[in-house]
């Protein structure tokens, strides 16, 4: 299970919203290459709890306005730059802090 070590509040948004935004430039886990692992890691299960039981995923990610969101999608693939969603809609992993299945 994700732990978003923060408390400001996190906006849900629908995955359609997702094209509107912009993102940051910089890896928001550049500091933890051990997070970068896990964030990985948990990017491949949700693929693969896609494939077998076709489950939402909630991604925390970041803007670059700063502001961390979070939306419940289906993960279809899972690239070494960015996530493909449902409705072929790509979400840059540099900006994602974790995945809760």
């Amino acid at each position: 299970m994700f732990y978003l070590p923060t408390d400001e509040a996190v906006e849900t948004i629908d995955r359609e919203q997702l094209t509107e935004l912009e993102y940051v430039h910089d890896d928001v886990l550049a500091h933890d290459p051990d997070q970068q692992k896990r964030r990985r890691a948990d990017a491949e299960r949700a693929v693969l709890l896609t494939n077998t039981n076709h489950t939402k995923t909630t991604i925390f990610f970041r803007t670059a306005d700063g502001q961390t969101k979070r939306v419940r999608a289906i993960v279809l693939t899972a690239h070494a730059n960015y996530l493909t969603l449902k409705g072929d809609i790509n979400l840059p992993l540099r900006a994602v802090l974790g995945l809760e299945s």
